[in-house]
């Protein structure tokens, strides 16, 4: 039951890191420098910067698609 447990975490912690979650509470100025990192990634790909393409950045997704398209 637990094989999808990595997953969820890390859906989870892409949540927590891109609304800028903590301890503490609500940081504004994480979240922003979070966005800012993956979504530069996330441009590098040439895709649509936005909360979509970057989950999917940081859940490896955006770089199978791209491994996919080059083996075609």
């Amino acid at each position: 039951m637990d094989n999808d447990r990595p997953f969820n975490d890390k859906a989870e912690q892409f949540d927590r890191l891109w609304d800028g979650i903590t301890p503490k509470g609500v940081n504004r100025t994480k979240a922003l420098k979070f966005r800012q990192y993956i979504l530069e990634h996330v441009r590098q790909t040439r895709r649509p910067l936005n909360r979509e393409n970057a989950r999917k950045y940081w859940m490896g997704d955006l770089q199978k698609e791209i491994a996919e398209k080059e083996n075609f």
